[in-house]
């Protein structure tokens, strides 16, 4: 069966990205500038989330796919990805959209193993994958294909110091609508930490203006409670209560030494 998407396992972009720097790590591109994609002729493994796969790429007639840039597949015994001759010839080239294109294929073959061994054909059409509207993006394969096909041709360390999509897509030899993405996403990666910081002192700011200020007068003194009597400075609480309650023999004070007389006026 082949669709233009599929629902697959969710993955958050930068999880997408993981996966394709473990890809190039497994193929020994890790810290490679410009990643030859013609070298996948010779893989016969390939590192996916389900573990080390026999993998096999097929240059086929262009009659083959007529309306498709690329095609993934499970053959029963590996997977299967089919570049027709006029793609892998570009891609020779060094033309962006055709380079990519093996990117992308990769995307769905290390991430998308569980939905090809149950029969889906994944290809990237010549005009555009159409994704439905109730597919969100951390589960279309369509989405994480692309974020993985540039993640995988581009190089973070160089591409940090790059200022534009169109500097990313000429020196990584990608499509410029991936160098987009890719350049978004990296612009929203680098201000993250600095907009963390800004709602943290925000944060700090409200709490401390509506938290109330505690101040001397503000705080209960007994000696200033209207409901006890005033009393002389040299006494305490304790002498205050045993004066003021009417209840206590004359003897009581007596045996204490306390002559409420004295301090009571």
């Amino acid at each position: 069966m082949s669709n233009d998407d599929y629902v697959v396992d969710p993955l958050r972009d930068d999880e997408v990205r993981e996966n394709a720097k473990r890809l190039r790590d497994f193929l020994g591109v890790a810290d490679v500038k410009r990643v030859d994609v013609l070298m996948l002729e010779k893989v016969t493994d390939i590192w996916t989330v389900k573990g080390v796969k026999p993998f096999r790429l097929d240059v086929v007639p262009d009659a083959a796919l007529p309306h498709d840039s690329g095609l993934t597949t499970y053959d029963g015994s590996r997977v299967v990805v089919q570049i027709p001759r006029r793609i892998r010839h570009s891609a020779f080239m060094g033309d962006g959209y055709s380079r990519y294109t093996f990117g992308h294929e990769l995307g769905h073959v290390t991430q998308h193993l569980d939905k090809l061994m149950l029969g889906a054909s994944m290809p990237r059409r010549r005009v555009a994958n159409v994704t439905p509207d109730w597919i969100p993006k951390f589960r279309s394969a369509e989405h994480q294909a692309m974020v993985f096909g540039a993640a995988f041709l581009i190089n973070d360390e160089i591409a940090r110091g790059l200022s534009s999509a169109d500097d990313i897509s000429i020196q990584f030899g990608v499509s410029l609508p991936a160098a987009r993405i890719y350049f978004e996403q990296m612009q929203e990666e680098i201000a993250r930490p600095a907009s963390s910081l800004r709602v943290l002192k925000i944060a700090e700011e409200v709490k401390a203006a509506i938290t109330p200020k505690e101040s001397f007068s503000n705080k209960i003194n007994f000696l200033n409670d209207p409901v006890w009597p005033a009393v002389n400075k040299r006494s305490s609480p304790l002498v205050t209560s045993l004066c003021v309650r009417p209840a206590i023999p004359s003897t009581t004070a007596s045996r204490t030494g306390i002559r409420c007389n004295d301090i009571i006026p």
